[in-house]
């Protein structure tokens, strides 16, 4: 092809067809620019097709991942929000409350522990330390999967000063209760199986909720893992939000 315009002009010039070689050099010219615009639109055609292919990708692989969020965050939720309950139920069980039917140990399992939270955001991750987010197209999206980490980090925190409080409680019940008492009452499965012994001295947890202290504690353990319940809740929302946007974008 480019012998072939050369012939042309070549044979332009020994004709001595000045005029006509320059109209005919520019209409190459001219040829020219449009093969390269057409040239960079298909070009462009295929960036974007890819683009495309990857942004689906990854919307489906956050979807999994927000998915799989949304159920842990769940369990937690339901977790704390039982651990809440028995904890009133201690609550209106102390001091002149107390009545000799009830029984604590069952309840203190229960009730000191923490559920952890630990989510799925590898590909997430992935994207934002690549640079890659903006491959989300939808702005929104992309804000709320921005917000994400710093929502969850504030749950997280929060989490810290539940767990150290609640070790503060661990060990009180230690100190003045029996862990081997309420072993003995305990629904879990993996602490059940152990067979621990009955305890050697003659203590009755009940004791506990005759002492203020220990009543001023099951309180403030209400009241830390509230907050936390509140954390987990806002984070499910926005947990939520995302998977209802991903789940549109899929389906465009």
């Amino acid at each position: 092809m480019i012998k072939f315009f050369r012939k042309i002009r070549q044979n332009l010039l020994m004709e001595n067809k000045t005029g006509k070689y320059f109209k005919y050099a520019i209409g190459e010219i001219v040829l020219v620019v449009i093969g390269i615009l057409i040239a960079l639109q298909l070009n462009n055609y295929n960036d974007t097709l890819n683009q495309n292919d990857l942004e689906l990708k990854s919307l489906h692989n956050l979807n999994l991942d927000f998915e799989f969020n949304q159920n842990e965050l769940n369990k937690s939720i339901e977790e704390l929000i039982t651990i809440r309950k028995k904890s009133f139920i201690i609550l209106d069980n102390t001091g002149s409350k107390y009545q000799i039917t009830f029984d604590i140990d069952s309840l203190l399992q229960k009730v000191s522990g923490v559920p952890k939270y630990y989510p799925q955001n590898g590909f997430l991750l992935d994207l934002i330390n690549s640079g890659k987010l903006g491959i989300i197209k939808n702005v929104i999206l992309r804000n709320k999967l921005s917000s994400w980490l710093p929502t969850l980090e504030t749950l997280k925190d929060r989490e810290k000063s539940v767990v150290i409080f609640n070790q503060d409680f661990l060990r009180y019940v230690i100190k003045n209760g029996s862990w081997l008492n309420s072993d003995e009452k305990t629904n879990d499965n993996d602490i059940a199986e152990l067979k621990f012994p009955k305890s050697g001295f003659e203590i009755n947890n009940n004791e506990l909720l005759k002492n203020v202290e220990f009543e001023n504690m099951t309180e403030n353990l209400i009241v830390y893992k509230s907050l936390l319940l509140d954390r987990h809740k806002k984070l499910l929302e926005l947990n939520n939000e995302i998977i209802n946007l991903l789940e549109t974008e899929i389906k465009k």
